[in-house]
């Protein structure tokens, strides 16, 4: 991968340090925290709620769809959010129905699905 490359090449060329980075990007919880904070932002801009702040009425769900497993898949089981992994990209279903290292709750053919 490019991060092992980069890590690598640092290190030769500092004298054996290490690499000292932060990492972004699926599967990272910091995603996940951005795009549920924008998703509270539009639905507060159309009157909605996320979280509601009572017990009474339950959180929405929130849909992850992807066709990678290892970041698609895995971020949004890690968050909680439901996953939905299509069978196109990445993902061909050559696995089986689901992924055996990282299922999500339901494999679908397309996002039009």
């Amino acid at each position: 991968s490019f991060r092992l490359a980069l890590e690598a090449l640092y290190s030769r060329h500092t004298g054996g340090h290490e690499l000292r980075y932060t990492l972004f990007g699926k599967p990272e919880p910091a995603t996940y925290v951005y795009a549920e904070n924008l998703l509270e932002t539009i639905a507060a801009a159309q009157g909605a709620a996320l979280h509601c702040v009572d017990s009474i009425k339950p959180r929405r769900r929130v849909y992850a769809v992807g066709d990678n497993p290892a970041s698609d898949v895995a971020g949004a089981n890690a968050y909680g959010w439901t996953s939905l992994l299509v069978r196109t990209g990445v993902f061909d279903g050559s696995e089986g129905e689901n992924s055996r290292e990282y299922p999500a709750d339901a494999v679908v053919e397309n996002v039009e699905e």
